[in-house]
């Protein structure tokens, strides 16, 4: 998985003139070496010899800076031979400037007035790159090395758990090394420093202190990514697909899903009485449930019923909880966690793989699987559940086994996954709390907020009511204004439908409409709204739905929440308002949450709300 991305104020959109803060990449070693070089331009007015032996060290260090460049494809084309003979180049390199700065003339122009500072400083950041060029670059190479694409795949399908379990012992080991390097750095007193020398040399010390703390992380993660991967037993775990077509508060309807099993890094798909029993039970209104009378009255009649309405409330906690109560009581056994992904994030994940050949000979690929799996099939098959249903099982096991062969590059899949983390289309729980901490650290829990001190979460969400795929037309925009002295906030959601028209398939068009004397284009659209936790939803724009006897107000987990039901006719677009009263105290930055359509949801917080939530970190 990837790093958790700031879900605060500027997510997906624009907060008035603040331009959201570009991502920062991890630079070391390269600002270590580029650091000390800068300082180094600076010394050839010494003079002399020391002036020569001052341009080799910055020779040496920038040579060993573009030998580092050529790591990351080295890399990516899994060359471990190349990496190592990087890795020996720019050991050389640095050991040359590290000798250099350790004769004669460098401790004696340290010793100097006005300049002695400077130099002395210049010596301790060229040891300290030296001993991490020396001492952890190496191991790290290693790593690299058995990390590499190829050696990263099992046979049959499945992640090998050799390198990362290597990693756990390699970690500490580069940890040492930083510490070692630190407490070189730290010896140097910036305040004699000249401002260009101070800066590079604080560069170098950032760099040094970020990258303990994040070894510390890895150490930390790596035991548990390593049993969640099934290092010390099998584990299975419930993958749903959220339909947006149809769609619902955390995605969509989610009447797909698969069991996998993950055992030692193989990953299997499960597929036995088991898992019919546990689809026969979803689709059936088996699960009895436990949740509280005021939450299931917030939703329609068929919440709790059918498992592909579990998605209706944002908290995906509680969905997951549903779905792993059913699958305990029909078969006895605990599921070790419930993932949720939508066929948006499906594609981009077909960025990484590449496309994939089906039964029919047609292909999947990044381009048409949205088109593909919310429209084209339905239109294909129209209203015979068993084809469709025949079609879908081919394309998701097919994609699995992409998937799960690993025959696909790492880094790739990473900024792909990322994307769809970004989009809020990919959710996780897991019942073992360490595990849960780790999906809420990397932002995917899907779960309502319990204050505001991390974070002011707000939210607009949409389910669909019609029973209907009309969604798959629907585009949706949001905005945030502020008011500080009053201390009240508003969102506003943007409905749009590009409904073609009524020559669609049955499947596609509104079952619930014609009793409804509507025409089956017009979608029937649940839109909640819920405020942060302590807020109080005061006003809505408009006061009732288009259908208000379906209006619905109430509370989840501390979340004030309000209910409108918008009917948004082919060709139209709507807009719906919410009003709250923020809570007194302090406030973390904003968080703004939805519902993931097959398009982007542009995210607009208007600049008067900057007097209310501090800027995202």
């Amino acid at each position: 998985m990837s790093p958790k991305p700031s879900p605060g104020r500027y997510r997906n959109g624009r907060a008035g003139n603040h331009a959201p803060a570009p991502q920062r990449r991890r630079r070391w070693p390269w600002v270590v070496l580029a650091s000390v070089a800068i300082v180094l331009g600076g010394a050839a007015a010494v003079g002399g010899v020391f002036a020569m032996q001052a341009l080799e060290v910055r020779d040496d260090l920038m040579a060993a800076k573009a030998r580092l460049g050529s790591l990351t494809d080295a890399y990516k084309d899994g060359d471990a031979e190349q990496l190592q003979i990087i890795g020996a180049e720019t050991l050389e390199l640095t050991a040359d400037a590290d000798e250099t700065v350790q004769g004669p003339l460098w401790d004696a122009a340290s010793a100097l007035p006005g300049v002695g500072a400077n130099i002395s400083a210049v010596k301790l950041a060229t040891e300290a790159t030296h001993i991490i060029v020396r001492d952890a670059l190496p191991p790290g190479l290693q790593l690299l090395g058995l990390m590499s694409p190829d050696k990263l795949k099992l046979k049959g399908g499945g992640i090998n758990l050799a390198p990362f379990q290597q990693a756990q012992q390699t970690l500490p080991q580069i940890r040492t090394v930083l510490a070692e390097a630190e407490g070189k750095i730290s010896a140097i007193d910036r305040a004699e420093l000249h401002p260009v020398v101070d800066e590079a040399i604080g560069q170098l010390i950032t760099v040094v202190e970020q990258a303990g703390p994040l070894l510390d992380t890895g150490e930390e993660l790596l035991p548990i990514a390593l049993r969640m991967a099934g290092s010390e037993g099998p584990r299975n775990y419930l993958v749903i697909f959220q339909n947006n077509a149809e769609i619902r508060a955390t995605g969509g309807n989610a009447a797909t899903s698969t069991v996998i099993r993950a055992d030692n890094g193989k990953i299997e798909k499960v597929e036995d009485e088991t898992v019919e029993d546990f689809y026969i039970a979803g689709v059936s209104g088996k699960l009895r449930s436990d949740l509280p009378k005021e939450t299931l009255r917030l939703y329609e009649s068929d919440f709790a019923y059918n498992a592909q309405n579990f998605t209706r409330t944002p908290d995906f906690p509680t969905t997951a909880g549903m779905f792993s109560q059913l699958w305990e009581q029909t078969n006895g056994t605990e599921l070790d966690g419930v993932i949720s992904i939508d066929p948006v994030a499906l594609g981009y994940m077909l960025e990484a793989t590449g496309p994939i050949e089906l039964e029919d000979g047609t292909e999947i690929n990044a381009d048409n699987a949205v088109s593909l799996l919310l429209s084209e099939t339905y239109e294909r098959f129209g209203t015979d559940g068993r084809a469709a249903d025949a079609y879908f099982a081919d394309v998701a096991s097919r994609v699995f086994d992409k998937i799960a062969s690993g025959a696909w590059g790492p880094m790739a899949m990473i900024d792909q996954l990322t994307r769809s983390v970004d989009e809020q289309r990919i959710y996780a729980w897991f019942p073992r709390e360490d595990e849960n901490a780790v999906v809420s650290e990397l932002g995917v829990d899907g779960a309502l907020t319990v204050d505001n001190t991390a974070a002011t979460q707000v939210g607009m969400y949409v389910n669909d009511s019609s029973y209907s795929k009309l969604e798959y037309y629907l585009s949706t925009s949001m905005t945030v204004t502020c008011d500080a002295a009053a201390r009240t906030m508003t969102t506003s959601l943007s409905l749009a439908s590009s409904v073609p028209g009524p020559n669609l398939s049955g499947y596609t068009l509104g079952w619930r409409n014609n009793r409804l004397g509507l025409p089956r284009t017009t979608m029937i659209l649940d839109v909640l709204s819920v405020a942060p936790p302590g807020a109080s939803l005061v006003g809505t724009t408009p006061a009732d739905g288009d259908i208000a006897r379906w209006d619905r107000d109430g509370s989840e987990k501390g979340h004030a929440l309000a209910s409108r039901t918008m009917l948004l006719k082919m060709g139209e677009t709507k807009t719906v308002s919410f009003t709250s009263v923020l809570p007194e105290g302090p406030l973390g930055a904003l968080q703004v949450r939805y519902s993931p359509t097959v398009t982007q949801t542009p995210v607009t917080v208007d600049s008067s709300c900057s007097a209310l939530f501090p800027a995202a970190g």
